[in-house]
């Protein structure tokens, strides 16, 4: 997984060329010539940004937030783009992905956000579904309690419970096993809880 660094030189296409001659025609100016611009000039945006994964961004409701300043008068909802994978930079109306980093600045008619992530980046893992620590707006886990504080005797040792850090989530870099372990909390699977009373924790 890549890590938040510099961008990167990929051009993106979004506009569709196909349609621009007869625009030009019709409005009487050349479209293609303003469309080679404003692709150029949002290239140049992309590369001033950072791209890499942005484990700030992986809660759905947090990246919804973000759109609070955007212009509502777009084709895309801001629903719909948070729950794309995009959040919104504030850098003109560029929207990107949180686990990819695509950047997109326009928004299609004929296609959702979804699709539109799609067509740039099919490779995303938030795409394919694989656990990149995305917290969806309605993703409630509940685990048993009981089941939690019958395996605490096993964890009484720090050694121990520094073992169940074994599959930490490469999302989760915020504190190091070791100083979470030292301090009495195991990892299971999805959820740190504290080997004494068992009371579980997010890792958002």
């Amino acid at each position: 997984m890549a890590t938040h660094g510099e961008a990167s030189e990929e051009r993106i296409s979004e506009i569709d060329y196909e349609f621009l001659p007869e625009l030009s025609a019709l409005l009487g100016v050349d479209a293609v010539q303003l469309a080679k611009s404003q692709e150029e000039e949002e290239h140049q945006e992309r590369l001033k940004m950072k791209t890499g994964f942005n484990s700030h961004m992986r809660s759905e409701a947090k990246r919804l937030k973000t759109f609070v300043t955007y212009d509502t008068f777009r084709s895309w909802t801001p629903q719909d783009m948070a729950a794309s994978g995009f959040y919104f930079t504030g850098v003109k109306l560029g929207v990107q992905c949180f686990c990819c980093s695509l950047i997109l600045f326009g928004t299609s008619l004929r296609k959702t956000p979804i699709e539109s992530h799609r067509r740039f980046r099919p490779g995303c893992e938030f795409l394919l579904g694989k656990d990149i620590g995305n917290i969806g707006k309605y993703d409630i886990r509940v685990k048993s309690p009981e089941k939690l504080r019958g395996g605490k005797a096993r964890y009484q040792e720090e050694e121990a419970r520094l073992e169940s850090f074994e599959n930490w989530p490469f999302y989760a870099h915020g504190t190091s096993p070791r100083v979470l372990s030292a301090a009495g909390f195991v990892f299971t699977a999805h959820e740190l809880w504290t080997g004494g009373c068992g009371a579980p924790m997010g890792l958002d």
